[in-house]
């Protein structure tokens, strides 16, 4: 595991994840709240040669599926960090009996008034077998005006490969910070999601951290906010 400081008390790490035959990437994401404790959201694949990279930084002490989809890594993290709390969302524990969550991010909260969080409600993700509902939850660094995302946008740019490139195009998702427009089409109830972009849009962030894509260093909220303008037509005003 290769982490990367991206300012002070904020990490990532990414590996490889293959989806629908594009090597599109997966990103965890690791914050530290002034008790000292980590938050890893969106685990990736961990074990005992890399643990000590994160032992370094403090205890873990939640870890959080953000999505019904993110979750494949979150049994193994907590195998490593057995006092640690699991996160999960609506319809999870349904979804995988065997996971055991501690608590849900199912409405609005904040760990240590540092990182908040809230659903994303109303979205869709495109998925092989379809469109799905997601329960997307959706996060804020306070500290560092970081907004941290799933899957409600992506950002895929000259640094992915060719293949991947050519496909968000299709899709009307290269190079710029939005969902492609399967998820567009596909979700329903768009009232849900304006409310959420809404909120989104309330906190003061500037940075951009993607699961998938490539981060936005600087005019995030700018960027999230054309690419959801777009979505959602002109009825998108703060």
């Amino acid at each position: 595991m290769n982490l990367i400081a991206i300012t002070e008390n904020l990490w990532v790490a990414h590996q490889p994840l293959r989806f629908l035959g594009l090597e599109i990437g997966t990103r965890m994401t690791v914050v530290r709240l002034s008790s000292g404790e980590l938050v890893l959201i969106s685990p990736i694949a961990l074990d005992e040669l890399n643990r000590s990279a994160l032992d370094a930084l403090g205890p873990v002490g939640h870890i959080i599926a953000p999505n019904l989809f993110h979750h494949l890594f979150v049994t193994q993290a907590k195998s490593l960090y057995p006092d640690a709390m699991v996160w999960g969302v609506d319809g999870l524990a349904d979804k995988c009996p065997d996971l055991k969550l501690d608590a849900l991010v199912n409405q609005s909260g904040s760990f240590a008034h540092e990182l908040d969080y809230l659903p994303f409600e109303g979205f869709a993700a495109f998925l092989p077998t379809g469109i799905a509902v997601a329960n997307e939850t959706v996060f804020f660094h306070g500290p560092s005006r970081t907004l941290i995302l799933t899957d409600v946008a992506f950002n895929f740019d000259q640094n992915s490969s060719l293949a991947v490139r050519v496909a968000t195009r299709m899709l009307g998702s290269y190079d710029s910070l939005q969902p492609t427009v399967i998820e567009k089409w596909g979700t329903r109830d768009k009232r849900k999601v304006a409310a959420s972009v809404r909120r989104v849009l309330a906190w003061d962030f500037d940075r951009v951290i993607l699961t998938h894509g490539s981060l936005v260093e600087t005019n995030g909220k700018s960027a999230f906010k054309a690419g959801y303008v777009w979505f959602l037509g002109q009825s998108l005003t703060v």
